[in-house]
């Protein structure tokens, strides 16, 4: 199983100078999917500042790399059971940031074709998120026109990784790519 807080996804034919820009960020590692890459940077905050800085400086960021998604907390799973099980407890975590916010959840998913429908679960877990909210009297809001926050998941293979986004995190990153 591989380590990794951040998932790249490169454009058609810069696989080998994503791979080459990335490492001076962390551990670079190659996937078994089509131009995505994993990354396990030290600090995120840093790592995310650093990029941003490095995107401004150099245009070539912009034509190498199509998306670049930190993830704060991950796991690793073995089935669709495992998988809501456990992003439900990761979810637990995130609650008090998505108090009496607008949010929705999104879902990018590598691997798991046909068990694990990105759509599907992004709805289920969006409804427990919603219901957990009210069950605490702290109710949310789900939309899909300019949340407050964006609760993302990645999964690559038999990993995910979850991670929270505001509003003004999603304007200052612009190669989050939530929107």
């Amino acid at each position: 199983m591989k380590d990794w807080n951040v998932v790249v996804t490169v454009a058609e034919n810069c696989f080998k100078d994503g791979f080459s820009l990335l490492t001076k960020y962390g551990h670079v590692e190659k996937t078994s999917f089509y131009n995505v890459l994993t990354l396990k940077v030290a600090n995120i905050d840093a790592f995310l500042e650093s990029f941003l800085q490095d995107l401004q400086a150099d245009p070539a960021y912009m034509h190498v790399f199509c998306r670049v998604i930190p993830c704060t907390h991950g796991f690793f799973f073995q089935t669709l059971e495992a998988f809501e099980e456990e992003a439900k407890q990761c979810i637990q975590l995130f609650l008090p940031q998505l108090a009496h916010q607008s949010f929705h959840v999104r879902m990018h998913r590598r691997g798991f074709h046909g068990t694990i429908k990105s759509q599907d679960e992004a709805g289920l877990l969006g409804d427990y998120v919603d219901e957990q909210l009210r069950s605490q009297g702290a109710a949310g809001k789900v939309t899909f026109d300019d949340p407050d926050v964006i609760l993302d998941i990645e999964i690559v293979a038999q990993q995910a990784g979850l991670s929270l986004w505001s509003r003004d995190q999603r304007k200052r990153y612009p190669f989050l790519k939530l929107n």
